[in-house]
């Protein structure tokens, strides 16, 4: 391998060209294929089969365990850790929450940075084992100061793992591969949300010690366990995380070739590139980034709000009892989950992303209204489904359409972070519009998220009618013999 500078972009160069070894005498030659693609249908599917077995299992699962543990605080909360803690005083569970989100935001880009120069797998395990820590000395703690600054660090250190994925994902796969499997990997994980409630009141049913012992406490039992699970998925992460296209060991040369090739749209060649700080910042220029990052803002905050306060919501506006409260919100998210996959793949066969970001959108409004004008309690644990689909689908969702629009993989890096760091402050308004003098109804929380849906639905519609016009003009001067090269990568079109 030798390193070089092109246009003061600094870029390893590797050695991907196929050996003629590893073409079988009854297989195509590259010259009997398309001059730009030397592999077959065949080769390429069974690569696609191999990659996804190594890409998905293990990020699905730390991921989850990032959910679980950002989360479980509002399990905590109503199983005495608002009572021990005394954070029903005031502001101090919304400033338990939002705190997460400061350092969140501010490491996500810097995360995306590194990961690149050090390599997913040593990276991404120490970020595990890091926040897996600070979970587990939540267990330990007699004051809500010690909270806040423990739930400040678990932002620092869960920063980089969704923008690390994300970033992963669209370096291994083409533009109308990622929907589903951004959606599988991100509904995967989300059975801890689905389940992580049940599992959270199991935890909280055990009791250690005689009276008077702080082990008794069930809230505790939530952050050890689930604290100490996330330990251990750090340690043992580095054997089973993957690594970028460029780094993988598990991929023979001719199936690293074809993984590096059919991913590119550009005239790099065999180059990877990694962009200088200043180069980030010129990408972050784009006006572009930051339409997406306003419509993953609006996701965000949406879901935050639903993951931090539907517990309370079940509990205090529908009457529901502490265990009932607790298992009825496995229902909505193993829904969301078949819902979403499905209208991924929808969205991949159909090679259209906004007709079902938009009426997905749509769906959360409908939920969010049933939840807030209807009075039976059943018809507005209906609305609950609705709300929670309609609001964590376009999650995936969203990030695949910013994704999309992205020609350069050195590009995708910096999207993929920006769009998450946005995520964070939707994190803060979303663990701050639901305040807790609002219950039962929250109503003006309610009302800003089906404001805030609304204007994602403009927003999409718009850039969806801007990028086909541009795709429209790109092919006609393609016609004609001009060049309109869009997102400086020659072929590239987008997709809305």
């Amino acid at each position: 391998m030798e390193t070089k500078e092109i246009n003061s972009v600094h870029v390893e160069q590797y050695d991907a060209s196929p050996p003629n070894d590893y073409l079988g005498k009854d297989e195509e030659s590259p010259s009997s294929l398309s001059p730009t693609q030397d592999w077959t249908p065949e080769e390429e599917r069974k690569l696609v089969w191999k990659i996804d077995l190594r890409v998905f299992p293990m990020l699905c699962v730390v991921f989850g365990l990032s959910l679980l543990d950002r989360t479980n605080i509002s399990a905590a909360y109503i199983a005495g850790l608002a009572v021990d803690l005394e954070l029903a005083v005031g502001s101090r569970y919304s400033v338990a929450l939002l705190v997460f989100f400061i350092g969140y935001f501010l490491f996500e880009l810097p995360s995306n940075y590194i990961i690149r120069r050090i390599g997913a797998r040593w990276w991404l395990s120490f970020l595990i084992v890091a926040w897996g820590l600070m979970v587990l000395a939540m267990g330990f703690i007699h004051h809500w100061k010690i909270l806040v600054v423990l739930r400040a660090f678990l932002g620092i250190f869960e920063a980089g793992l969704f923008p690390g994925s994300i970033y992963i994902i669209g370096c291994w796969y083409k533009q109308f591969e990622t929907g589903r499997r951004i959606s599988l990997f991100y509904m995967a994980s989300l059975f801890s949300s689905g389940f992580g409630p049940i599992f959270a009141y199991v935890l909280s049913l055990i009791r250690v010690g005689g009276p008077g012992s702080m082990y008794r406490s069930g809230w505790r039992w939530i952050f050890i366990i689930e604290g100490i699970a996330t330990v251990f998925a750090g340690l043992v992460a580095p054997f089973f995380l993957v690594e970028f296209p460029e780094r993988v060991k598990f991929l023979n040369p001719r199936q690293k070739h074809i993984a590096l090739e059919r991913v590119k749209v550009d005239k790099l060649g065999k180059e990877v590139v990694h962009p200088t700080v200043k180069e980030m910042l010129v990408m972050l220029a784009d006006w572009k980034i930051a339409l997406y990052c306003i419509q993953y803002f609006i996701c965000a905050s949406s879901v935050y709000s639903l993951a931090y306060f539907t517990p309370i919501i079940l509990r205090q506006g529908m009457g529901f009892s502490y265990a009932k409260a607790q298992l009825l919100q496995s229902p909505p998210y193993v829904f969301t989950i078949i819902m979403s996959l499905t209208m991924a793949y929808i969205s991949d066969k159909i090679k259209m992303r906004w007709p079902i970001l938009c009426s997905q959108a749509a769906t959360g409004i409908v939920g969010l209204l049933i939840i807030l004008y209807v009075k039976a309690p059943a018809v507005r644990y209906v609305g609950l489904f609705l709300a929670i689909f309609g609001c964590q689908a376009n999650i995936p969702a969203t990030l695949a359409y910013g994704n999309n629009q992205t020609g350069r993989n050195e590009k995708k890096g910096v999207v993929a972070a920006a769009m998450i760091s946005s995520g964070a402050l939707g994190g803060i308004a979303g663990s701050t519009i639901f305040r807790s003098q609002d219950a039962p109804l929250y109503m003006p929380g309610t009302w800003s998220t089906i404001s805030m849906l609304m204007l994602y639905i403009i927003i999409t519609i718009s850039m969806s009618m801007h990028f086909k016009r541009q795709n429209r003009l790109a092919d006609e001067a393609q016609a004609e013999g001009r060049q309109y090269i869009l997102e400086k990568t020659p072929g590239f079109r987008y997709a809305p």
